[in-house]
């Protein structure tokens, strides 16, 4: 069986169509120019968020920020405590259980304190956040580890202590929170966004002078 293609050619338009067939006949029409342009301009047009959409990411935003101060505020004065009593931390703590690093205990005190104390001002303001809360979220899984080798898992998740507490709780969400601000960044309103043109934008921009675009 031969089949027979005659190609004729319209204005805008092509048509095709067998002129010899076995009972049958197929026509296709190529889209003309204006279906193409129309077709493009749907592709490149934006879709507008709607009223709900725009209202849920300010309140997501609002939300970030208020978690990202509440959980600074709450830092801080972890770090004042330990500038505060240098000596009893680095003895009942670095030195006990933490003993492997290498330099005085106290240094490791002081590191942490420091991390802490700046740290909770920085990414309260939002400055070089990944970096900050990473670091920060250090100090807390060594603080995770501290109350896991002082007073164990506290029959964790379901059992009911005789004290009513559980002394890795707190620090273990600080290690959550941390790290949420560690991969994401400080959120809309931070100096790393609204001043800096984002975060990841100012690490590429160094990253390519160092070693070119």
């Amino acid at each position: 069986m031969r089949v027979c293609l005659t190609a004729l050619l319209f204005s805008g338009s092509a048509a095709f169509a067998p002129t010899k067939g076995v009972g049958f006949q197929t026509k296709v029409v190529a889209p003309n120019r204006q279906s193409f342009l129309e077709a493009s301009k749907f592709v490149e047009e934006e879709v507008e968020p709607t009223f709900l959409e725009g209202f849920t990411d300010g309140a997501t935003d609002l939300l970030v920020l208020g978690l990202r101060i509440g959980t600074c505020s709450l830092m801080v004065h972890h770090g004042f405590d330990k500038i505060q009593n240098v000596d009893g931390f680095s003895a009942n703590v670095v030195a006990k259980y933490f003993g492997f690093l290498p330099g005085p205990a106290s240094f490791w005190t002081l590191s942490a304190a420091a991390t802490q104390v700046a740290g909770a001002g920085l990414l309260t303001v939002g400055v070089l956040a990944r970096p900050v809360a990473l670091s920060m979220m250090a100090t807390m899984l060594a603080a995770v580890t501290f109350h896991l080798l002082n007073t164990g898992a506290e029959g964790f998740p379901l059992a009911v202590v005789s004290q009513h507490s559980y002394n890795f709780e707190l620090a273990a969400m600080y290690v959550l929170v941390l790290a949420f601000f560690g991969f994401n960044g400080a959120g809309k309103y931070s100096v790393d966004e609204q001043v800096l043109g984002g975060e990841l934008n100012l690490y590429q921009s160094g990253i390519d002078k160092i070693f070119g675009e």
